[in-house]
């Protein structure tokens, strides 16, 4: 503390060399992006052209079993459940109607049959097997038989298939509440699924509700009957579709309040509006690269976006900020360009590097919702790194945007002249 020591270890920091000193890249930069702004700037809108194409292709796709990798035992689990197994989903068609012993009608019975039909020859890539009320009455219809394939239908008489009923009911109580309610007013398809992602059966689900509509429509002479698509994997499904979708809404939403706060810290509309260039680039080259990679967006992925947007602007401030500061001072591109990225480059390029890294950490985890946001978080930091020190000070060589200077030297100047 004492002020010749301080001064005396200020020349010593002074005469020591930096372990990694970035500052003749800075100057390079400098030299570089003002020779070659208008080249790096087409190129940058080439880029983000073709990002913003391949992000029009992007699908978004929730599929819990394709988060581990294919060599881990869950994926090999998942594979034996579907091939050997009934599979890892199930799906439920839910049938109430207004009255009791409705189910008992052969009418209502041979629908659910021919809707189960119709799922297994038009759907056989993504059901392996349906059952309800209408295969007891046939299976039954069957054995009593001598199991006879010709008999395993639906009787056309109702007294017949409320015998065949009445025999199951008695069987076994229990397994029959499984099926269907005690007055037979309510009962369920079910649909034993392969693991698939939302984005397939999200279109499956809406082909089936209307498969259900018209197989149904016949019975619609009872007002209070309800054929509905439920189960567990239905509600997860709309579930993991509506967080996807809630959360680019979200992040658009956040954009345009980054937009304003930018204008107002800035204090420039110029200058907020370019700031929000190398803001947006990194994820749309995010969401390009998965889009032309064919690798879909899900709830754990689009996380990296408001982290990335984050992270990009937090530089970007930094940036501009002493840009406009140095812009304002000398009212020359070159020297506030190499001024700004003397003072403000090599902090940027350090905390850009380390955060690019730690996020790389994350490539290596089985889990493949943490590897994929590892992998683009990375690569979105790189991005965001090579935005604010390439394009940004190629921008303004191009550009030369006032940013506002112009009303800060005319304030000046009246205050100078008041005083």
């Amino acid at each position: 503390w004492h002020p010749k020591l301080r001064g005396s270890q200020q020349t010593k920091q002074q005469g020591k060399k930096p372990l990694i000193d970035l500052q003749p890249l800075m100057i390079w930069i400098g030299d570089f992006t003002e020779r070659r702004s208008k080249t790096i700037v087409i190129s940058y809108l080439v880029i983000f052209i073709a990002m913003c194409i391949g992000a029009i292709n992007l699908k978004i796709d929730s599929n819990s079993a394709m988060m581990a990798r294919e060599d881990t035992p869950l994926r090999q689990s998942l594979k034996i459940v579907d091939e050997e197994m009934m599979g890892g989903m199930s799906l439920e068609v839910l049938t109430r109607f207004g009255s009791a012993d409705a189910l008992k009608d052969p009418r209502v019975l041979k629908a659910a049959d021919e809707l189960q039909r119709h799922i297994a020859a038009n759907y056989a890539d993504k059901v392996i097997k349906t059952f309800s009320l209408a295969n007891v009455v046939k299976d039954t219809n069957s054995v009593l038989n001598n199991n006879d394939e010709q008999y395993r239908v639906i009787p056309d008489d109702p007294r017949l298939t409320a015998q065949l009923l009445y025999m199951f009911n008695n069987a076994n109580p229990t397994d029959r509440r499984e099926t269907v309610n005690d007055d037979y007013s309510s009962s369920h398809i079910s649909i034993m699924l392969r693991n698939g992602g939302t984005y397939e059966y999200t279109a499956f689900f809406k082909e089936l509700k209307q498969d259900m509509a018209r197989i149904y429509e016949p019975l619609r002479a009872d007002p209070n009957m309800r054929v509905e698509l439920t189960g567990t994997f239905n509600l997860a499904v709309e579930l993991m579709d509506h967080i996807a979708w809630t959360q680019l809404k979200s992040f658009s939403f956040v954009l345009i309040i980054i937009t304003v706060l930018m204008i107002i810290s800035l204090g420039s509309p110029q200058a907020g509006a370019i700031s929000m260039i190398p803001n947006i680039l990194p994820g749309i080259v995010t969401f390009g690269l998965m889009g032309w990679l064919g690798i879909p967006l899900d709830g754990d992925t689009l996380i990296v976006a408001p982290i990335i947007i984050g992270i990009a602007v937090d530089d970007t401030i930094h940036f501009l900020t002493h840009y406009r500061a140095s812009w304002i001072e000398h009212g020359d591109v070159g020297i506030a360009v190499r001024q700004t990225l003397s003072e403000v480059g090599q902090a940027v390029a350090f905390t850009s590097l380390v955060l690019g890294l730690g996020f790389a950490i994350l490539i290596f985890a089985s889990y493949l919702g943490l590897a994929k946001p590892g992998l683009f978080g990375s690569l979105a930091i790189l991005v965001a790194l090579l935005s604010d020190l390439l394009f940004l000070p190629a921008l303004m060589h191009w550009l030369k945007p006032n940013m506002g200077r112009d009303k800060v030297l005319k304030l000046a100047n009246e205050q100078a002249a008041t005083s």
